[in-house]
């Protein structure tokens, strides 16, 4: 008979200990949801703070107004070019307030200033403190006729364009020349 109250009291334990272990569970899921009430983080799990950005307020249901949309090839030139031409001695800026057609109030300000880099190695634009200005070419300049000799016309040899008679000077331009096209692959 010492079987029977022994087995019952450790059957009344182990059911002791089911029920502790369910409402320690309990309690501790109750914990946890309070604790995170408290913090307010029990309906949605908090945004991710953006680097070097305050948080800012968008109006409901209105967005970027050019999301997605790119200005069309070639007008980044065509503005500067203008902006340029109109009022020379501009900062990208004040290139970009220039814009007047729906396309080139597309462009970007990043976008202005890399068609000006490149443009400046390319010899289009040049800038001094900060302020761009177009290159100043010898047609552009004069609007019309050059004093710069042009290639020959018919009939007319390279000397005379040059002014110099046939023959004449041609001892001196080969001096100068030195025969150095030759050995540097340079025919000309």
């Amino acid at each position: 008979m010492a079987k029977g109250p022994e087995s019952a009291v450790g059957r009344l334990s182990a059911l002791v200990a089911d029920i502790e272990a369910a409402a320690y569970a309990r309690g501790q899921a109750d914990a946890r949801k309070e604790f995170l009430t408290a913090l307010g983080a029990a309906a949605k799990p908090a945004p991710r703070p953006r680097r070097n950005k305050p948080p800012t307020e968008r109006p409901v249901g209105k967005g970027r107004t050019n999301a997605g949309k790119r200005a069309p090839r070639g007008a980044v030139r065509t503005l500067i070019e203008r902006a340029l031409r109109d009022r020379p001695g501009s900062t990208p800026p004040e290139i970009l307030d220039a814009a007047a057609t729906d396309g080139e109030q597309l462009v970007k300000l990043p976008s202005i200033r890399i068609e000006l880099y490149t443009g400046r190695r390319e010899g289009r634009y040049e800038s001094r403190g900060g302020r761009w200005s177009l290159v100043a070419t010898p047609s552009s300049a004069d609007d019309g006729a050059s004093d710069a000799p042009g290639p020959p016309e018919s009939g007319e040899t390279a000397s005379a364009a040059t002014g110099d008679a046939p023959g004449e000077n041609a001892e001196a331009r080969q001096a100068e020349s030195d025969g150095s096209q030759g050995r540097l692959g340079m025919n000309w």
